[in-house]
């Protein structure tokens, strides 16, 4: 379908990306009241949200919003659209959509929300709609790192859940209102909120407001919804964490037993049968390594490592066990399977290069370790930097951290012996480090060298 002009005053002239790309659309219904973003925009972005998005947030029914939009007046569910639109655009880096003349990009989404939410007085009228307009709020400001306002979002959804009650065992059983028919997995809309509030806590260095551990179905009581298994299977590694994610901050709460037992019990989680979504399978594996590292990190502020230890989490080798697993988990996914987790797991990814970047610089020995290897943890450190890099290039802090760590670490790394004839020549495949990660298994090499090692 083309995007013509040729449209009648009651129907908005089609959002027209900057790419050009052609939009399906579908004709507005008339409004008692007035929509200051066009339909057409709203659904546009909607779409998108369930093709790429809905993996990871579960909890909107993207069709059903769209016809409440379209047959009500409703402010709520307006709020509700809004919210959503701003963290799916902010999330998937989608540019403005021009329509009659007017620019929409996230930003003004995120406005006309927070505008319109005061508006109708959302505090003393709450309902599970708010609390999603809140999530929302949360992942929008998250992704362009206004780090306290994304915070206090997510916290805001918490309390609002539990002034509604979603956080008991029996909330699948209340009566919802026939406006509340929007919310997609009612079931898991709390477990949703708890661990986004845990994984931002971990990322700011807080303990979580709900200290409690949730409610969480089993896999006999959860429905066969692809989604709701992964999401729950997401949020089991949180509960496997909360030992540590609790009693962190207690200088004598944490013991060597609680640490090896913590990560033990993380590496024999797994996804369970049954398709999964690729973007979702991603933030599961992205996760559980970054976790894996969080428990290292708590043992070395410990002073618990030993470079002696028959434990390979007490020893300055474990981030490269680390770093080679989420490189392994990375291959597999292309970058459309990663740009809907948005900042949040860049973070994640960047905390667990980091801190290889950081052992390999910091401590000589694993260098040395490796020397002899066709590989060592400095090619495994670029290899995960070339592989993040597309997504480093949107946070230009981070990337520069990194870049410098890994330059760094490729510079000092002990020089690989050359023995050439006089009659030889350098090959194409030997002058170029590009593309090293697709070229050669990495892995692989650097499994066995830590094998011979350990």
């Amino acid at each position: 379908m083309s995007g013509s002009c040729g449209v009648s005053a009651n129907i908005p002239a089609e959002p027209v990306p900057r790419d050009g790309s052609a939009i399906e659309r579908r004709p507005d219904s008339a409004h008692p009241w007035s929509q200051t973003i066009p339909q057409t925009t709203l659904a546009y972005i909607m779409r998108r949200y369930q093709r790429s998005s809905y993996s990871v947030w579960p909890v909107v029914n993207a069709e059903m919003l769209l016809q409440r939009l379209e047959s009500g007046n409703d402010l709520s569910t307006y709020c509700l659209a809004l919210a959503l639109c701003a963290a799916t655009m902010a999330q998937l880096q989608l540019a403005p959509l021009t329509n009659e003349g007017r620019e929409v990009d996230s930003n003004l989404l995120a406005t006309e929300c927070l505008r319109l939410r005061e508006e109708i007085d959302f505090r003393e009228n709450l309902d599970a709609r708010s609390v999603l307009v809140s999530l929302f709020l949360h992942v929008y400001h998250a992704k362009i790192n206004k780090r306290n306002s994304a915070m206090l979002f997510i916290q805001e959804a918490i309390s609002s859940a539990r002034l509604l009650k979603l956080d008991e065992d029996g909330m699948v059983a209340k009566k919802w209102s026939t406006d509340e028919d929007v919310i997609a997995n009612r079931d898991i809309l709390f477990t949703l909120l708890w661990v986004s509030e845990r994984g931002y806590a971990m990322h700011l260095g807080l303990k979580p407001s709900y200290a409690s551990p949730t409610w969480l179905l089993d896999r006999t009581q959860a429905s066969e919804n692809a989604h709701v298994q992964g999401l729950l299977e997401h949020a089991r590694l949180f509960a496997a964490l909360d030992d540590v994610l609790i009693r962190g901050s207690d200088s004598n709460g944490l013991s060597v037993n609680t640490l090896t037992e913590t990560e033990a019990a993380l590496s024999t989680l797994s996804l369970g049968q049954g398709d999964r979504a690729p973007t979702r399978m991603a933030d599961y594996c992205i996760t559980k390594e970054w976790m894996r590292m969080i428990i290292w990190q708590e043992a070395l502020s410990r002073h618990l490592l030993s470079s002696t230890s028959y434990l390979d989490l007490m020893t300055f080798r474990f981030p490269v066990h680390v770093g080679r697993d989420l490189l392994c988990s990375l291959q597999g996914f292309s970058k459309s399977d990663l740009l809907p987790l948005g900042r949040d797991q860049l973070l994640k990814c960047f905390e667990i290069a980091n801190s290889l970047a950081d052992t390999v610089l910091c401590t000589s020995s694993i260098l040395s370790s490796f020397q002899g290897f066709h590989f060592g943890p400095q090619d495994l450190l670029h290899a995960l930097y070339q592989k993040l890099l597309p997504f480093l290039e949107q946070d230009s802090v981070l990337n520069s951290i990194l870049h410098a760590k890994t330059a760094e670490a490729l510079v000092k790394a002990p020089a690989r012996a050359l023995h050439f004839g006089a009659n030889e020549r350098w090959s194409v495949e030997e002058q170029s480090n590009d593309g090293i990660d697709e070229r050669l298994d990495l892995a692989d090499n650097v499994r066995s060298g830590i094998s011979e090692i350990s």
